[in-house]
């Protein structure tokens, strides 16, 4: 049986999208068949994206004409799908290797994605635990936003991703041949990606070549924020605590710095940028003054947010990049641009500004797919993604409806950092802007009070109202956190200001900046501050999950918001809206609350399991993370989670805590905490983990416990 699957879309191409699925649910022969092990477990589908492939009974018959093949042109090596008769084991991934298959991925339930080669597929009956394999179909390939192009017509511009790097050369070569416009192409350690624009009626050849893994609709990037001026601030001291090394660097992507070039950038940031360097080929100008106001937040020359008390001093390393600005986006390959950061020292990365345009939303995508592939390869580097500025209420309610992350806040081992609302800093509310006045600077309308009426700064237990909310395509939990997206003044830097809602008051000398790209910028900051008492107090380098584990674990709750019970704003923390809560980093600072801190490079395998003993004397809360950098997912695959740890905690009478506000285990996310009021209720808590699925090992692991 086959079933397809659109996948989430908006909620205006939902009826859209119903009428584009072009297959029934029915059973059919199977075209391929199953090993036979004689295993009687109970048959899981394969998850794709767009169809759920029962292996018995999958013909691919019923896939379009157009998007499905007999075989791939080039026989000498075909992409194919292999489901195991239950959770994979590192023996079993080993085993393939062994015979000669080049591993891709893996796509729930228990099957990897593989390129073979005649010889590999003929050796497949070594294989004992093998359940099915078949062809890795043309449809399985399309993103729901090309498939609703289909019935569109026209141009479109797609980015392809490929198998592997060796393969772009070859790739260019044929789209050349083909007379197929060909964009821009990059390549990096874990595949390659093309930018091609053709008519639609041609994606059924691009979708038929072997190399191609996956089609997606390529824009022009977004700015996740943008910047108001209005008034005279009031100015803010920051207090910073210093590193031994005089900073600690991060890498900032965005628009660019100041009027471009070392003589150009603002004086505020000269001795807080260590290298500038643009993608674009040009000098970095920052044309509209995004970048510039970002490096300004993320240096701490903003007006004061919630977690701004104590920041260690922060070093930029400034990417001028076309995001927003250009298509194709500039520079491709993230995972290039993370590497460059990573190699001079950063071990932070803010994308102030992401190559995923709206198409995206709540998409996990090819640059997605190289966030979480990076992080993975890199464990100690923190990368922090805004969740946009689409937040709406459509639907009139007074509410924001869900469903409008940006495509690079839904990577697993990012952060995904949304906007609250932040304090005022200007000398009157009035020099601040209602919702419905911010409606020409964000693509969100609120039509409807509360929403509408109010002002967009508070007193930090409400969310800025075009901060968008997850959850993610696959039901994840995302933003992760939330920081101040309003009220934040920063310098201005005397160059261009054409940036979306960029307006200049008063003698033009400072601006105050709106959106989750100033939260982001907050939040990085936070997080590399972070960094160097962790390292004192390991004596090694924290991971980036041991970073996330910590600010999770002291994230404040904000529900039910600013307007009170009767228009719940927020739900119980977690939740699509907020994540975890408001990014505090008061918890962390209070070292004589660590009740255990767990920094696991080595890893867990499937079955193993670890048990923490945590003796609770006096206390109000006990607060548990778990939290782990996942090895990166297909985005073809209907979930993203690949390896799956499970936490639990057992009380002193044998009571059973469930993460995330679960009464089970959470199958979905890799943050997962437990809160337990320990009032008047000491004695010892045990915390178990276990390794529930773990097709690619080992996976590390972080694990915060604190008595607050």
């Amino acid at each position: 049986m086959l079933r397809t699957k659109g996948g989430k879309t908006p909620v205006k191409h939902q009826a859209v999208m119903a009428a584009l699925l072009l297959i029934s649910a029915c059973t059919l022969p199977c075209g391929t068949a199953p090993a036979d092990t004689g295993n009687q477990s109970p048959q899981l589908p394969v998850l794709l994206l767009n169809a759920s492939v029962y292996a018995d009974s999958f013909d691919p018959a019923q896939l379009p004409p157009d998007f499905r093949v007999q075989g791939y042109s080039s026989q000498a090596v075909a992409p194919y799908l292999l489901q195991f008769d239950g959770p994979i084991r590192e023996a079993w991934v080993e085993d393939l290797r062994g015979i000669g298959a080049e591993l891709r991925g893996y796509v729930p339930y228990n099957t990897v994605l593989a390129r073979m080669d005649g010889k590999a597929l003929s050796r497949l009956g070594e294989m004992d635990h093998l359940r099915w394999h078949g062809l890795y179909q043309p449809y399985f390939k399309l993103s729901p936003a090309l498939q609703l192009r289909l019935s569109q017509g026209g141009e479109v511009t797609v980015l392809a991703m490929l198998f592997s790097p060796g393969l772009l050369a070859p790739s260019l070569e044929e789209f050349s041949s083909a007379s197929i416009e060909i964009l821009g192409s990059a390549a990096d350690a874990w595949g390659a990606l093309v930018v091609l624009r053709l008519p639609v009626e041609r994606l059924k050849e691009v979708a038929a070549l072997e190399a191609v893994e996956w089609l997606e609709l390529c824009g022009r990037g977004t700015l996740p924020a943008a910047l108001w001026a209005a008034g005279e601030p009031r100015h803010h001291a920051l207090s910073y605590q210093v590193s031994d090394d005089g900073g600690v660097l991060v890498g900032l992507c965005d628009t660019g710095l100041g009027k471009g070039g070392w003589g150009g950038v603002p004086r505020t940031l000269a001795a807080s940028v260590a290298a500038l360097d643009s993608m674009r080929g040009d000098d970095g100008a920052d044309a509209c003054g995004h970048g510039t106001a970002i490096a300004d937040v993320l240096a701490g020359y903003g007006g004061r947010t919630a977690s701004q008390d104590v920041r260690a001093k922060t070093r930029l390393i400034d990417y001028a990049v076309g995001y927003g600005i250009s298509s194709p986006p500039q520079p491709l390959s993230l995972y290039g641009m993370f590497e460059d950061a990573y190699t001079r020292g950063a071990r932070t990365f803010l994308c102030g500004s992401v190559p995923e345009g709206r198409e995206s939303l709540g998409a996990y995508g090819a640059f997605s797919f190289q966030r979480d592939a990076f992080v993975w390869q890199r464990p100690d580097m923190t990368l922090v993604e805004a969740a946009g500025n689409e937040g709406t209420d459509a639907d009139g309610d007074g509410r924001v409806d869900e469903g409008s992350l940006l495509g690079g806040a839904t990577a697993k081992n990012a952060l995904s950092i949304g906007g609250c609302e932040g304090a005022a800093v200007l000398a009157s509310e009035d020099g601040y802007p209602a919702y419905a006045e911010l409606e020409g600077e964000f693509p969100g309308r609120f039509p409807a009070d509360p929403l509408r009426s109010d002002t967009c700064v508070g007193k930090g237990d409400g969310m800025a109202a075009f901060s968008s909310r997850g959850p993610t395509r696959d039901g994840r939990i995302k933003p992760d956190l939330v920081e101040a997206a309003t009220g934040v003044t920063v310098p201005a830097f005397g160059g261009e200001i054409t940036a979306p809602g960029l307006r200049v008051a008063g003698d033009g000398d400072r601006v105050s900046a709106f959106g989750t790209s100033v939260a982001a910028a907050a939040a990085a900051a936070s997080m590399a501050s972070m960094r160097p008492m962790l390292a004192r107090a390991l004596g090694a380098e924290p991971s980036a999950a041991l970073l996330k584990a910590f600010a999770v674990n002291g994230a404040v709750e904000m529900s039910p918001g600013q307007y009170g019970g009767e228009k719940r704003e927020i739900p119980p923390a977690p939740n699509a809206v907020e994540g975890w809560g408001r990014l505090d980093l008061g918890a962390f600072l209070q070292a004589g609350s660590w009740a255990k801190v767990v920094d696991d490079r080595e890893g867990m395998r499937l079955g193993d399991s670890r048990v923490y003993g945590i003796e609770v004397g006096e206390g109000e809360e006990l607060r548990i993370t778990l939290a782990w950098s996942d090895y990166p997912s297909l985005p073809e695959a209907r979930l993203q989670l690949v390896n799956d740890l499970d936490l639990r905690v057992v009380g002193p009478a044998g009571e059973v805590y469930y993460p995330n506000g679960r009464s089970s285990r959470d199958p979905l996310n890799n943050v997962e905490r437990v809160v337990i009021n320990v009032k008047g209720r000491p004695g010892d808590y045990r915390v178990l983990l276990s390794a529930w699925n773990i097709p690619f090992s080992p996976q590390p692991f972080a694990l915060v416990a604190q008595l607050l």
